[in-house]
């Protein structure tokens, strides 16, 4: 056994988790290459890789038609263009849930990543999502140029507004704002604006049926209305 190599490995991996507690994604991949270049052996270095993989991939949404709407296949390391059968999201699915499931990966950040992958298997393993999804993919590439429908949904957690290409309505989006998984339900109307500040109202009213309050669930206040920023 090389103990030079594991202790060096060791401590390249407290290193790179450290940056990786800071955010600092780029850093923290680039050491933990290292540490697994030093001790391939020694546990923990792919689990930060994947963490950071997966970060990275959703801090790059797909800017379609000026939505921010987050690359599932990125997110699962797929080629999109490799055209990518059930089977291939399946095993990669896997591969990453093992790596990166809470109970198993103590690194920061950890469950987020978790949860990016699962949200992505949720979409790409379900035919009609997967196909509505594709479809938005290549009618947002048109729509760069031609314009497209769009439709305005809100977070239910945060109240953040979002502007979405209508084929992503009913889909399963990720509020950029909390990290959140929320479903794309239509804003009939948007909230008036705060006057004089960069706020508006929300009040319960605004919601579609559908939504599922967390606030509600944790015993949230009596209060019915926000002035979250825009």
């Amino acid at each position: 056994m090389n103990t030079r190599g594991n202790a060096e490995a060791e401590q390249l991996l407290e290193i790179g988790e450290e940056l990786l507690q800071k955010r600092d994604l780029k850093g923290s991949r680039e050491i933990a290459v290292l540490a697994q270049e030093a001790d391939p052996l020694l546990e923990g270095s792919d689990q930060i890789i994947a963490i950071v993989d997966v970060l990275e991939a959703a801090e790059k949404p797909l800017n379609l038609n000026n939505n921010n709407n987050l690359d599932w296949y990125a997110i699962l390391q797929i080629d999109r263009n490799s055209l990518p059968d059930l089977n291939l999201i399946r095993k990669q699915f896997r591969t990453l849930a093992l790596l990166l499931h809470p109970d198993k990966n103590r690194f920061s950040f950890a469950e987020l990543a978790f949860k990016l992958v699962s949200d992505a298997w949720a979409v790409l393993s379900d035919p009609a999502q997967k196909a509505r999804y594709d479809k938005g993919f290549e009618l947002g590439v048109k729509g760069l140029e031609n314009g497209t429908v769009s439709f305005w949904t809100v977070c239910p957690y945060c109240y953040r507004l979002y502007e979405y290409s209508r084929v992503y309505e009913g889909c399963c989006l990720m509020c950029q704002n909390c990290n959140k998984s929320f479903h794309g339900v239509s804003v009939q109307a948007l909230p008036p604006i705060v006057p004089g500040e960069e706020a508006y109202y929300v009040s319960w009213g605004m919601f579609p049926m559908g939504f599922v309050f967390e606030s509600l669930e944790n015993g949230g206040g009596d209060d019915d209305s926000a002035t979250p920023k825009p």
